[in-house]
């Protein structure tokens, strides 16, 4: 559905492509968007202005919230810096904590559903050796 339209940058006639095409070109559509954006051209590029501040840098204003609120943030400091570290003896109780835990729920499961429980190399083992005693009964059995 080509449809002849303005460029919204350049208004120069051009034949659209689709039916939100407001721009002719690449370039028109990236000048109309330097040109909403504030941008300036600097030999070569362009430059986004920098707006200048009414107040001086020396003459910045200071409330009282603003030193109230440094007083609080140096406290939480003080007191993230004075939290006891983590010692050894607190490691040592979660790793048997943990360990006791995974024992326990090991054994229940063996004790209660012991078909949920993976083979291990011992099981697989013992299967290769009644399979090994089954096969020599047969060979007994038929001689």
């Amino acid at each position: 559905m080509k449809k002849i339209k303005n460029c919204k940058y350049c208004y120069e006639s051009f034949e659209s492509r689709r039916s939100n095409h407001v721009y002719c070109t690449l370039s028109c559509k990236t000048k109309a968007s330097y040109k909403r954006n504030g941008y300036k051209y600097v030999t070569g590029h362009y430059k986004k202005e920098e707006i200048a501040l009414d107040i001086p840098e020396n003459e910045l204003p200071v409330s009282n919230e603003f030193f109230d609120g440094i007083k609080a943030l140096e406290t939480k400091i003080d007191s993230i810096i004075a939290k006891p570290e983590i010692n050894g003896g607190s490691i040592s109780n979660v790793a048997i904590g943990s360990a006791a835990a995974d024992a326990t729920i090991y054994a229940g499961k063996k004790l209660f559903a012991p078909q949920t429980l993976p083979a291990t190399k011992g099981d697989v083992d013992a299967l290769k050796q009644e399979i090994q005693n089954l096969k020599f009964l047969f060979k007994m059995k038929s001689m």
